[in-house]
């Protein structure tokens, strides 16, 4: 219906974001909790997004089903998303639709419901805390931990948050 997913922009009141709307709908509305839901947390679940158009490596662990923009997103060997972490590809913004990638690097820990927006990179071994927002276009070096909203810098020996191993 779409094609590939790739950076672009297009007017909110176009056939294509009303179809690519549509499409997120489908799979939000039919295939997560029909199907999705119960491969969340199997090594099943990256096999399934694979198949959707996702680049996966080996080894990674989705304790989550939000992810649009298939083709947009990429995972590094042995990431770990938890509950409902969310690569998001593109946003709604003054009535335009952004589409870009998402890099999530090797060895990533996503913290539960954590976000990173389109055109960021996440690079090796970083970690991002729970209810973490890396922003758009942000770069998360490597090994570094990360947390809040938006994303900052954990100091060390300042807990990241209340309960947090991140320190």
């Amino acid at each position: 219906m779409l094609g590939r997913y790739r950076k672009r922009s297009a007017p909110m009141w176009t056939p294509f974001v009303w179809v690519s709307e549509g499409v997120t709908n489908l799979y939000e509305g039919i295939a997560v909790p029909n199907f999705m839901r119960y491969l969340r947390g199997t090594p099943w679940l990256p096999v399934a997004l694979a198949l959707l158009g996702c680049k996966m490596g080996r080894g990674i662990y989705l304790d989550t089903t939000d992810i649009a923009g298939f083709d947009c997103v990429s995972f590094g060997d042995y990431s770990e998303l938890n509950a409902f972490a969310c690569p998001q590809t593109h946003l709604l913004e003054d009535r335009v639709m952004k589409i870009d990638h998402v890099e999530i690097g090797s060895k990533v820990t996503m913290g539960p419901r954590s976000a990173v927006l389109y055109s960021a990179k996440v690079d090796d071994n970083a970690r991002l805390g729970p209810l973490t927002l890396v922003m758009k276009g942000e770069h998360i070096p490597a090994g570094t931990s990360w947390a809040g909203c938006p994303a900052a810098p954990v100091r060390p020996g300042v807990p990241a948050q209340p309960g947090s191993d991140l320190n």
